[in-house]
């Protein structure tokens, strides 16, 4: 997308997506969207059937294109699976390592938006998505870069005089959203090609503004964490009622983080990585 581009979009979704999830989320997910419209514009749109593999509540689809595609989605939770129904099929699924998504069907496309580093059996879960994906099928993962957590101003201040400090706060943050698996892409190359796919391309997600801004309003987004696990929804839901001109200089915040949304997979600042991969031979189990 051109510089033009992303401002227009982000024009557009700021609003919607600050009324659905906390500004830390909405930050990372609409660096996703950017990132897939940019895997599109580089090997062509989605597909006629289209796997997404920890879909939550299906909002981040609503978007995307779903004209003239079959779009499924699989989750652990059942509560967000039964909002997810509204925007697509969708079915809970407790362990993709143990289980094929949706037997039966071949995918073209298949999407792991920050959920395969949360499967403890990666080699199963990855084994079990090339006997999903068609012949051509291709894979977009994006996963966080093993050092994500150790990002920022302050972490790195710690690691240069109490280095002990950050790694245990970096661990925290890790066993908090139950990361199983931060490896370098160069690792997830092999994983992947161990298990039937290839790997096409890699681009980091994120900058030095990202980051800062998505620290900074981390701690409210994690009191929005507690409070859908209780309710079900975000408490953001109450700023649809909150007029567009109040929330400008949000949309402002998080149109200058966003000036520069995909890096090289190497760069310091990368906290993520979207990894496309297409199917190779299938492996025996």
């Amino acid at each position: 997308m051109t510089d033009e581009r992303v401002s227009e979009f982000l024009d557009r979704s700021v609003p919607r997506y600050l009324a659905h999830a906390p500004f830390s989320l909405c930050l990372r997910e609409l660096n996703r969207l950017i990132a897939i419209k940019e895997f599109e514009r580089e090997f062509g749109p989605f597909r006629e059937s289209v796997l997404d593999v920890g879909c939550g509540d299906g909002f981040w689809w609503t978007f995307l294109d779903r004209a003239g595609r079959r779009i499924c989605g699989v989750d652990i939770s059942l509560r967000e699976i039964e909002q997810a129904k509204k925007v697509f099929d969708a079915t809970a699924l407790t362990d993709v390592s143990k289980q094929v998504p949706f037997d039966g069907i071949e995918f073209k496309d298949l999407i792991g938006n920050c959920s395969l580093e949360h499967v403890p059996d990666i080699d199963g879960a990855l084994r079990n998505l090339r006997r999903s994906a068609a012949e051509d099928g291709r894979l977009v993962l994006f996963v966080p870069t093993p050092t994500w957590a150790l990002q920022g101003r302050t972490q790195r201040f710690l690691m240069r005089s109490a280095p002990r400090l950050a790694m245990m706060f970096a661990g925290a943050l890790n066993g908090f959203f139950q990361h199983w698996h931060l490896y370098h892409h160069s690792i997830w190359a092999s994983i992947l090609e161990a298990n039937g796919w290839h790997v096409e391309s890699v681009r980091g997600l994120g900058g030095k503004r990202s980051e800062f801004l998505f620290r900074l309003f981390l701690p409210s987004g994690l009191a929005a964490f507690g409070i859908k696990s209780v309710t079900g929804r975000y408490p953001n839901k109450l700023l649809a009622y909150v007029p567009a001109r109040l929330l400008s200089p949000f949309i402002t915040l998080m149109k200058l983080s966003l000036e520069a949304p995909l890096v090289d997979p190497d760069d310091e600042g990368a906290y993520e990585y979207m990894i496309v991969a297409t199917a190779g031979p299938a492996r025996a189990a």
